[in-house]
């Protein structure tokens, strides 16, 4: 195998020098310093980038001085070989700067987000929720002022009948025959325990109206109540006297087998006025007639 050692643009087997060759290439060249600048430009500031170390090899002193003697003719717009030029440092930018946004208007843009509202999120479910919570208690509050007024006009009319009845018993008594019976406070029930639509549950009905509560303490046909009111504490009379219950036997002013019974709302002289349920009207309906006092009526007072 043979070496090839010719000088020139071929290179030697081992590790390549730059700056050897361009030695080289200087001591060689008939214009040493016009080709120098000329690899020196071309390069663009090669030998700066592959300088050796303080310790490399410098150029001769007959080559510097060749160097120097031509450096004179050298083109005014050779470049020095000192590098490639620093770059002058960018001015300062941001994101915005870089497509094109100008910094008053990022400025803008950046108060226009500083001075925004914060925007509040509403539960849509959670208002749904709370507005039937607030009807249903309107209509709650309504409903009980509206049982309340009801309460307070039903004790108004209980009033009002009781005072008239008491008045109107009053006189008839004192016009008929100046006695006026007293009447003693019995049993009570919670509910109407007579059988429904019958003339028993049409007087206790009545009795309620009027005194706002059940008599109880006996049970029975209509015949029996005399003997089972007074047997609860009330006063049983045969004097005729309103806010009193008429028991009448069978047979007597039209009674069934059973017995009748009905609520007195007026008494002039042997008249008793009464309203009853289940006789000429039928069962569940009421009607109003006046009979002759007799034997078999007895009057369950109240007090």
């Amino acid at each position: 195998m043979i070496n090839d050692t010719t000088r020139g643009r071929h290179r030697a087997p081992g590790r390549h020098n730059p700056l050897s060759e361009l030695k080289l290439l200087a001591r060689e060249s008939a214009q040493p310093a016009l080709k120098a600048g000329a690899l020196v430009a071309a390069t663009g500031g090669l030998v700066a980038g592959f300088a050796n170390p303080a310790s490399a090899d410098s150029l001769s002193p007959a080559a510097a001085k060749a160097a120097g003697a031509n450096a004179a003719v050298a083109p005014q717009g050779a470049p020095a070989a000192v590098g490639p030029a620093a770059a002058a440092a960018p001015a300062a930018s941001t994101a915005l700067s870089k497509i094109g946004f100008a910094p008053a208007a990022q400025q803008a843009t950046a108060q226009r987000v500083a001075t925004s509202k914060p925007q509040v999120i509403q539960d849509v479910q959670l208002q749904a929720q709370r507005a039937a919570a607030q009807a249903a208690a309107a209509k709650a509050a309504a409903a009980k002022a509206a049982a309340e007024r009801q309460a307070a006009a039903q004790r108004a009319s209980r009033d009002l009948t009781r005072s008239t009845l008491t008045n109107s018993t009053s006189t008839t008594k004192s016009g008929s025959n100046g006695y006026t019976p007293g009447a003693s406070a019995g049993m009570r029930a919670s509910h109407n325990w007579a059988t429904a639509g019958q003339c028993t549950w049409g007087a206790l009905n009545q009795w309620y109206q009027s005194e706002g509560y059940y008599p109880g303490g006996w049970t029975g046909n209509a015949m029996a109540w005399a003997s089972g009111a007074r047997s609860a504490g009330y006063t049983v009379s045969s004097t005729p006297r309103t806010r009193s219950i008429i028991v009448m036997q069978p047979g007597v002013a039209g009674s069934s087998s059973v017995g009748h019974v009905g609520w007195v709302t007026a008494v002039n002289g042997n008249q008793v006025t009464i309203i009853e349920m289940n006789a000429t009207a039928g069962p569940y309906n009421y009607d109003t007639r006046t009979v002759t006092l007799s034997g078999g009526m007895s009057f369950i007072y109240a007090p």
